[in-house]
């Protein structure tokens, strides 16, 4: 087994738990404020698996909230984006998410207000203002990202993602009629979340289960499931282990590898590229309170049409162009965050020991200057992602600069898992 690197974070960690001072905050929640209308449609930002919206925070500036599932308040990832936030007699919280580090700090705001294209807004709302930037999504994700919205949406409105187009269309409850083309599956929502249970799995080529997960727009991987859940769940060969991304609280460890079936409904998806993490003191409580065994994210999600339907308990689902798609893994070897008030500078954070990238001598630390002839602006995180998941054999070409030196590095991509 070999180190590796996730490309983006396995989940954002906003599967989190709090102090029961956040469930008892009060939120009079989300309308559209054209009362004849029965729908609005918002277009969205996919990056990294994850769904980006425009959001404006006390009429201030148009930032960027990710939608996510496994959020029940909304949350602000720094207090220099909105003005008078976080104010003096905000009152601090502890909260604790994915990652090694423990618990970290947060102020609870209340009388906040939202407003989202196509009239949707929400007044005298409270929000969570991490004391600090723990999640650092600006560097991972290759865009500004501001916060996280979720519960408070999922819970006034039918939400139908569409990862093909880009667009979330929100249904007033009253007027939405599912389609026939799409199919229903049950869900439970506990504690704000929604699970599904009897998602099938066939971890390897002996070992076969039920299992429930967690569904988290908010985590860019397919699948994760957590090994102390079940004695069924074990890492499956050949497997990667090393560093898996980083959470709420801090960075989160453990194994890559691909379960071999994933079947939901009538669904299966193959060869599908899965997260076990380490298991902390969060996934513990987690477990515990739940019974859950893992979660499903964006990269299984972005497959289908989505639709949830929260008062109901249902999910609904279509199947996309991308259904048949494989899952793709990082064939370089190597991780790029950004940095810079455009994020316009590419440093290597990571690299995998005997992977393409290390045997052509790329460090980290390693600033990139262009990946095949393209630089910032044309170059980000996205594109470099998709060109380092090709088919094997293809070839990179990188400029690279350290200690005031300009170095030319080629090598071809290779299946590392």
């Amino acid at each position: 087994m070999s180190n590796f690197v996730r490309t983006v974070c396995v989940s954002l960690g906003i599967f989190f738990f709090a102090s029961s001072t956040v469930a008892q905050v009060f939120h009079r929640g989300f309308r559209m404020t054209n009362k004849r209308a029965k729908r609005v449609t918002i277009p969205f930002e996919l990056q990294s698996n994850l769904i980006i919206l425009p959001v404006r925070v006390n009429d201030g500036e148009e930032l960027k909230f990710i939608l996510d599932t496994g959020v029940r308040t909304a949350i602000l990832t720094n207090g220099l984006y909105v003005e008078g936030v976080p104010q003096v007699n905000d009152r601090m919280i502890t909260l604790m998410g994915a990652g090694n580090e423990g618990e970290v700090s947060a102020y609870v705001s209340n009388g906040i207000s939202f407003a989202l294209p196509e009239g949707i807004a929400a007044d005298g709302n409270a929000m969570l203002v991490l004391k600090e930037d723990y999640l650092r999504l600006d560097s991972y994700l290759g865009t500004r990202v501001h916060g996280i919205l979720g519960y408070e949406i999922f819970s006034r409105f039918i939400v139908e993602i569409d990862y093909l187009h880009q667009e979330v269309t929100l249904h007033k409850p009253d007027y939405f009629r599912p389609k026939r083309r799409y199919t229903r599956v049950p869900i439970s929502v506990e504690d704000t979340k929604p699970y599904i249970d009897g998602v099938k799995l066939q971890i390897n080529d002996s070992t076969s289960m039920r299992t429930k997960l967690m569904i988290d727009t908010g985590a860019s991987h397919a699948l994760m499931l957590n090994t102390a859940s079940s004695d069924s769940i074990v890492v499956p060969e050949p497997n990667l282990s090393g560093y898996l991304g980083r959470g709420l609280s801090g960075d989160i460890f453990g194994y890559m590898a691909r379960v071999s079936k994933m079947g939901i409904d009538d669904f299966e998806l193959e060869e599908v590229v899965s997260s076990f993490p380490e298991e902390d003191a969060f996934l513990q409580n987690v477990r515990r309170r739940t019974g859950h065994h893992g979660n499903l994210g964006g990269s299984a999600l972005k497959r289908f049409t989505v639709i949830f339907d929260y008062a109901n308990e249902t999910m609904y689902l279509r199947k996309n162009r991308n259904y048949r798609r494989a899952f793709d893994y990082n064939m370089s070897g190597i991780e790029l965050i950004t940095v810079g008030p455009l994020l316009e500078t590419f440093l290597v954070s990571k690299v995998i020991k005997d992977s393409p990238a290390y045997k052509a001598g790329i460090q980290e630390g390693d600033m990139v200057l262009s990946v095949n002839g393209l630089r910032f602006p044309e170059l980000n995180l996205g594109i470099f992602s998709t060109m380092m998941s090709k088919k094997p054999g293809r070839r990179v070409k990188m400029k690279i600069y350290r200690n005031g030196i300009i170095f030319k590095k080629r090598f071809r991509l290779e299946r590392i898992l």
